[in-house]
């Protein structure tokens, strides 16, 4: 039975991590049959006693759960039937999802893997050896173009920096120093032919996005709120944040004008008399023009939206999900796991 073998997987590896004679056999919790149908249908759940501490294993019927945001919704559930402390017990969770179950502060056990459980002090995790050059910075604008650009169209790998260059718009010297970076973290390879170098990637895709997840990062630099005196003013934006999202998803259109543009483009548009601008250093949950029928928001961008994307309106949904990674609105939340998925069932590499 899954069970059963996710069971003994899990005592093995906390009497491994925690240390022998302290893990008693889970035993099933009775009182289950008490909860929701969904919620009854959705986990398997058993007690186990942790450092005299009673918990409860919510265990995915399942091999990779559910999404974090849904995880959390029923975790809260959970936990109001259970006067301890309830841990989610799944198999296989991607590095981004686990990123997102710590963000929601949800106590999570992966056998042979991870164990975070906050209220314990415990946060115990695989780790590997990290290269030298491996570096815990973030990529620049420039090397994050190239990398997403790869995973959305695939047409990078193989070719010589100065085409490369053409293709985002870059100096020949950028687009190197971009390849230096992506190659120091062991994330592509540079191969000499001639006197250029190549770009080489040797994973694409959703593989290439989990590699580079720890090091990419919002593309929004800055975010300026503003209103037109007269007619609206034209600029080569695309529609990003929540209007993107509910471009791609089915999340409710909230009818706010949010545009991405490059820092060079708002340089030109500054000098716009009919430019009034509202808060230069907006954030981004600030509510007091952001919804206002006459204003829009604009993001300034380390790289041109424009060359990553993969319509005409609209910024690029990887770029978009990044914009929007801490924004904890469950509905965006919710819309932002929709998008992935549909990335990722949309790309045939």
């Amino acid at each position: 039975m899954a069970t059963d073998n996710i069971l003994i997987k899990t005592r093995q590896y906390l009497q491994d991590t925690i240390g022998s004679g302290t893990i008693a056999e889970p035993k099933l919790w009775t009182n289950a049959d008490h909860l929701p149908f969904f919620l009854q249908s959705s986990y398997q759940y058993y007690e186990l006693d942790l450092f005299n501490h009673s918990c409860l294993l919510m265990i995915s019927n399942t091999q990779e759960g559910e999404t974090p945001a849904v995880v959390r919704k029923h975790w809260l559930a959970v936990s109001k039937h259970y006067k301890g402390d309830v841990i989610y017990l799944v198999e296989v969770v991607s590095s981004y999802n686990r990123k997102r179950l710590i963000e929601h502060r949800v106590p999570f056990l992966i056998p042979g893997n991870q164990l975070y459980i906050p209220m314990l002090g415990l946060d115990l995790r695989e780790y590997f050896k990290p290269s030298k050059l491996a570096e815990k910075t973030k990529l620049s604008g420039p090397a994050q173009a190239v990398i997403l650009r790869e995973i959305l169209h695939n047409d990078c790998s193989g070719l010589p920096a100065k085409e490369l260059a053409n293709i985002l718009g870059y100096t020949p010297m950028t687009i190197t120093r971009a390849i230096n970076e992506l190659t120091d973290r062991e994330l592509a390879e540079a191969k000499k032919v001639g006197r250029e170098k190549h770009l080489n990637f040797p994973c694409t895709g959703r593989s290439l996005w989990e590699a580079a997840l720890p090091l990419l990062h919002s593309p929004v630099t800055k975010r300026i709120l503003v209103a037109w005196r007269g007619n609206n003013t034209l600029f080569d934006g695309r529609m990003a944040g929540e209007a993107a999202l509910a471009n791609y998803t089915s999340l409710a259109d909230a009818g706010i004008h949010q545009w991405a543009i490059t820092s060079e483009k708002w340089s030109d548009i500054a000098k716009q008399d009919n430019v009034h601008v509202l808060e230069k250093n907006a954030s981004s949950d600030d509510a007091r023009h952001r919804r206002d029928k006459d204003a829009t928001e604009l993001e300034l961008w380390s790289y041109n939206p424009s060359v990553i994307a993969l319509n005409r309106s609209c910024v690029d949904p990887l770029s978009l999900w990044l914009s929007l990674e801490n924004n904890k609105d469950e509905r965006i939340e919710l819309a932002c796991e929709t998008l992935l998925k549909q990335v990722w069932s949309s790309i045939a590499w």
